[in-house]
């Protein structure tokens, strides 16, 4: 309840105090809530805050603010992951990073930069013109999700240098009185400081951590504690107000929103706030993660933002003593979103860069995910590097609803492993590239998916999404255009139609494009990929015509290396890095074909460059393009062959036997026998003759579906 009687004094006086400033020379606007509207947003009824109280009825607005930062300086109440009243002096930290922060140099988007004078323009772009770096709005944005406190309450908290705190303090108020909430609107644009996603993790993450590193000392004075609250609580009615509808964003403001009511539950909203954001993202696991456990941005590096927002209301809830505020299954409903790492985990144990996605630690991921499902025990054979639990009891899979197919030969960090994503586009942070494989030879990846980059604006951002650089195939020059405008056209409202099967020979799955390239519909394209274990992979790709004339169409493949060889005979490129794992392509039906490598281009189109998010943004690579012009249905067959540290080339020749079908003979006297049925609805065999004519592998994928 509020208290009309007693308080209204307090906050005549305390806004007579606030008109007395106003008359002083003008200040920057931050923060808009004022002393009377904080501590009216306080349960004052509380008994913990009886001295507050008693404060506030003296209307001495030096004696509030003094009064409420003494409590919250001395509560017990547990409200984050450590105690703030023992610092850790024994933790480790970076002392160069923390010294950085202090003196206003950091680095955001992997872009360092120096303030002058150490005072943080929290409007500066780092990027753009008159920089080495192209346009990215994101530079600014998360330059106010201040990852930097983090490394100065580390080190206070290490060596209780005030220093550290001063710094913190400082940028702290900084922030505050330069940075006030939009009066209207969100935020969500370009060159604010109020962005909900921002919003969300500063409250989630780097502001609670940075408050409790720095509760007991004497810099973060009673006024700075007060400045802080105010905007916590600020930050969270907007987060209120101007939420997402879905997505990894809404997770990410939703764990914001939960974390301040969990810090400050003293505030009369604190248990909307909770209750909010339980209710949004208990909906969220049941909506946002697909049946197969995918989570519908398809990103799976967004994936795992969506995933540990979502849990870390969990594990902070039971950490305060909160879970009973948790519908029952709250946690059950993640297990299939925890599965979705074990079943796509690449041999280096992270996750194909499939959309805007970068690597993952997966045994990271899954050791939190055993926490909370003791009984599996595949999670903790991932978590342990298989000291403990058991190995999944499965190799290949099939991800129905993503439409991802993953195949490989065993779960060592030396297996041979394919990622094919036959799905559709996905929720945000899509990237035009249907039918894209990703390939690890004996564990090394080699065949990249580069994950698109950083969210500049650039042609090299525009290539990374783009179809122009991922293994698939251009048709007349032009790259798929799938619609974007709504939902139901980025996210499948059904299990894809894609052919999979496996057993312990073989694996075999296809998809289908039936899009636009560029503006028209020129063409189907069909993919039939079949591995046959444990150490070949047979892509058949099959281009039927919708318009009469010639056609261009080519296969492109980008090696994650510039150690090529490209053999003119047989058309097959081999990666040759010493000491390392290394991947043959190897072009089957060559008769009209262009095989060429690219490395390295930006004229007359960028090509041979993985496009990263690193400090290193454009790293050169190599692309193969397979390329055939004519007016019919076309086929390209190609077979990639990893090999072992060491091994050369083993293609000894290769020759078209038929219009779908090949024959090569390997270095160690084996021959393969190649062939896909014309109709892209059947099969694709492999038949293996070994030395002196034994016979080997006999292999057919997609004879039957199931």
């Amino acid at each position: 309840m509020k208290h009309p009687v007693l308080l209204a004094a307090a906050w005549i006086v305390l806004a007579l105090g606030a008109c007395a400033l106003a008359a002083e020379p003008p200040k920057p606007p931050g923060p808009r809530l004022t002393d009377a509207e904080l501590f009216d947003a306080l349960d004052l009824d509380l008994p913990e805050l009886a001295a507050v109280k008693r404060a506030v009825a003296l209307t001495n607005p030096t004696d509030c603010r003094k009064a409420l930062a003494a409590y919250l300086r001395g509560r017990k109440r547990v409200t984050w992951w450590f105690d703030p009243h023992r610092p850790d002096r024994t933790g480790g930290f970076s002392k160069s990073a923390a010294d950085a922060a202090a003196e206003g140099t950091v680095t955001v988007c992997s872009i360092r930069h120096t303030f002058p004078g150490g005072e943080i323009d929290w409007f500066f772009n780092s990027t753009g013109k008159g920089t080495p770096y192209p346009h990215d709005n994101e530079w600014q944005w998360q330059l106010g999700r201040m990852h930097f406190w983090p490394h100065l309450g580390a080190a206070y908290s290490a060596t209780g240098d005030e220093e550290y705190a001063r710094a913190f303090v400082r940028q702290l108020r900084s922030w505050v009185t330069h940075c006030p909430r939009p009066r209207k609107g969100s935020g969500n644009v370009a060159n604010s400081a109020w962005r909900t996603i921002e919003c969300g993790i500063r409250m989630n993450s780097t502001w609670p951590e940075a408050y409790h590193r720095f509760l007991a000392s004497p810099s973060f004075t009673d006024d700075a504690i007060v400045l802080f609250l105010k905007s916590c609580l600020e930050q969270a009615r907007h987060l209120r107000t101007h939420r997402r509808s879905g997505g990894n964003w809404l997770t990410m403001e939703m764990a914001g929103m939960f974390t301040v009511g969990c810090v400050f539950p003293e505030l009369r909203e604190a248990r909307a706030f909770r209750a909010d954001a339980i209710r949004a993202l208990h909906t969220e696991l049941a909506r946002q993660f697909l049946p197969d456990g995918a989570q519908v941005e398809l990103t799976p590096g967004y994936h795992n933002v969506a995933l540990s927002n979502i849990m870390k209301l969990a594990t902070l809830a039971e950490r305060v003593g909160r879970a009973d505020e948790l519908p029952d299954d709250f946690v059950a409903r993640s297990e299939k979103a925890y599965a979705y790492n074990l079943r796509l985990m690449t041999p280096t144990r992270s996750l194909p860069r499939f959309n805007d996605s970068w690597d993952c630690n997966v045994p990271r991921i899954l050791e939190e995910a055993f926490r909370l499902f003791p009984q599996r025990r595949d999670f903790e054979w991932i978590a342990t590097e298989g000291a403990r639990g058991k190995p999944p009891a499965f190799a290949s899979c099939a991800l129905p609803w993503a439409g991802y197919v993953i195949m490989r030969s065993g779960w060592g960090r030396n297996a041979n492993y394919l990622a094919f994503d036959a799905g559709p586009l996905g929720y945000g942070h899509v990237h035009q590239d249907k039918l894209n494989v990703a390939v690890w030879a004996h564990g090394r990846e080699i065949l990249f998916d580069g994950g698109g980059g950083s969210y500049e604006h650039s042609p090299w951002r525009q290539y990374a999404i783009d179809t122009f650089s991922h293994n698939t195939v251009l048709v007349g020059g032009k790259p798929q255009r799938r619609s974007r405008n709504t939902p139901a056209e980025r996210i499948s409202p059904k299990p894809i139609d894609t052919r999979w099967q496996t057993d312990a020979d073989h694996d075999f799955a296809a998809g289908d494009y039936d899009g636009k390239y560029g503006d028209d519909r020129p063409a189907t394209h069909t993919r039939r990929v079949l591995f046959v274990r444990p150490d070949l992979f047979v892509v058949a790709d099959t281009l039927v015509p919708r318009t009469p004339g010639d056609t261009t169409y080519q296969a492109r493949w980008h090696l994650k290396t510039t150690a090529v060889a490209h053999d003119e005979e047989t058309g097959t490129v081999a990666t040759t890095d010493k000491g390392l794992a290394n991947l043959a392509v190897v072009p089957l039906l060559a008769n009209g074909l262009g095989v060429q490598t690219v490395q390295a281009r930006e004229t007359p189109e960028r090509l041979g460059w993985w496009v990263t998010r690193g400090a290193k943004r454009y790293v050169p690579a190599t692309t193969v393009t397979h390329t055939w012009k004519g007016p019919e249905t076309h086929h390209f067959l190609t077979l990639l062959v990893p090999m072992k540290k060491g091994e050369a080339n083993p293609v000894k020749a290769a020759r078209q036997t038929g219009p779908i079908s090949a024959e090569v003979t390997l270095t160690d006297g084996r021959v393969l026998k190649v062939e896909a049925d014309a109709d892209p609805a059947g099969t694709v065999r492999l038949d293996e003759t070994l030395r002196a004519g034994k016979p080997g592998r006999r292999v057919t994928g997609g004879a039957t579906k199931r």
